[in-house]
């Protein structure tokens, strides 16, 4: 048998500490990867909802320093990586501890990747641009969906242009993700909604993907169960047990596309957050059924065993019947939900449509998505979600 490099598959994750309570190892785990100086990463809704006190009280057990920086805002902007770095150098920290969703954890990675490697974060834009090795960085999610806690990608808004700037590299995974459904807890119904969306999307295009590959596949399929499980329960009633699945859910999910990479609805989503600043779960749910619509065709088998783990009835079904269960189950989750259908209803301009037809076709998870759709296509996908 002979094997070329290009054939060659890796998996990575981080250490994955899991649990309710798992919140009161942060400063043991931080204290572990070196720290004496922590700067913590997160924003002012989690100061709101106590959490960052917690972790405080922990770091304190722990005879630890702390810098807190929450000048994070969804859809996190250049500036915010810049000030953070400011701030690590100033009070000389040595540990980055993300406690947030997807939007403190992209910054805890941005501001990782200028305090040893400088420069500006456009810079790194790409794939593997990371050539020094960032401090040690520990990941608490409080949202159940981004998975960026187990990835190796970092979302980043440029403001002046507009666009939102895809970094993917190995260097930026977490060394710790200490996942803790308790979190979960002090999050809206909105946010909870929009986020589980955001990891069913994660594990719909990991699972899809061109990169997919059997240790990757498991991971997926199981999220797509779980999501269907959990998340209306969890968004409506707040259930610890619905919570907890959720986070495994999210967990999985992120682990799946970090090493399978996305598609189309991410490409497609992005500049809406560049643009409009549309919060990403809300424009992947509103995305997904066109999307998955144009892409049955190119993995139709994919499409009729993600239908069967969303819980429709498959046995005896012809694939291609089955595989168009998909996006009517998806839109019944949304509609159950209470999220938006339509662009239009989140402000999306048809004037627009150009402009986040040709930044979507120019995204890094379209080279990864089933068939790589053209701008003109884009186009279309865009007008069927106005």
């Amino acid at each position: 048998m002979t094997t070329t490099q290009d054939s060659l598959l890796k998996f990575e994750i981080p250490e994955i500490i899991f649990g309710q309570g798992a919140l009161s190892q942060v400063g043991q785990c931080a204290r572990r990867l070196g720290g004496e100086h922590i700067l913590l990463v997160t924003d002012p809704g989690i100061q709101k909802a106590v959490w960052v006190d917690a972790a405080i009280r922990y770091f304190d057990e722990e005879g630890l320093r702390y810098s807190v920086f929450d000048d994070v805002v969804t859809n996190p902007r250049t500036f915010q990586v810049e000030h953070g770095a400011q701030l690590y150098h100033q009070d000389n920290c040595d540990v980055i501890v993300a406690l947030g969703g997807g939007s403190p954890m992209d910054v805890a990675k941005g501001v990782a990747i200028l305090v040893t490697n400088h420069g500006r974060i456009q810079d790194y834009v790409g794939c593997n641009l990371i050539t020094q090795p960032i401090p040690p960085l520990l990941c608490v999610p409080t949202t159940a969906g981004t998975g960026s806690d187990v990835s190796q990608f970092s979302v980043i808004a440029d403001t002046q242009r507009k666009v939102k700037m895809t970094i993917l590299s190995r260097a930026i995974m977490a060394d710790i993700s200490l996942i803790d459904p308790v979190l979960l807890t002090t999050k809206s119904e909105e946010l909870i909604a929009a986020t589980g969306m955001d990891a069913l999307t994660h594990a719909i295009e990991a699972y899809v993907s061109s990169l997919s590959w059997p240790l990757t596949d498991p991971h997926a399929i199981h999220a797509i169960q779980l999501v269907f499980k959990h998340l209306e329960k969890a968004a409506r009633s707040k259930d610890i047990d619905a919570f907890e699945g959720m986070a495994i859910a999210s967990l999985e999910a992120g682990i799946a596309f970090s090493n399978a990479i996305l598609g189309a609805v991410h490409a497609l989503a992005h500049p809406l957050g560049g643009i409009y600043d549309l919060h990403h779960g809300l424009a992947n749910a509103i995305l997904l059924p066109v999307v998955v619509r144009e892409n049955m065709e190119h993995a139709p088998e994919k499409f009729a065993k993600i239908a069967n783990a969303m819980g429709a009835e498959t046995r005896g079904v012809p694939t291609k019947e089955a595989a168009e269960q998909v996006p009517e189950k998806i839109e019944g989750l949304i509609s159950a939900l209470g999220l938006p259908r339509r662009l239009s209803q989140v402000g999306v301009q048809e004037t627009d449509i150009p402009l986040l037809a040709k930044q979507a076709a120019e995204d890094l998870c379209m080279q990864t998505n089933p068939h790589c759709y053209i701008a003109e296509e884009i186009e279309s996908m865009y007008i069927q979600a106005l």
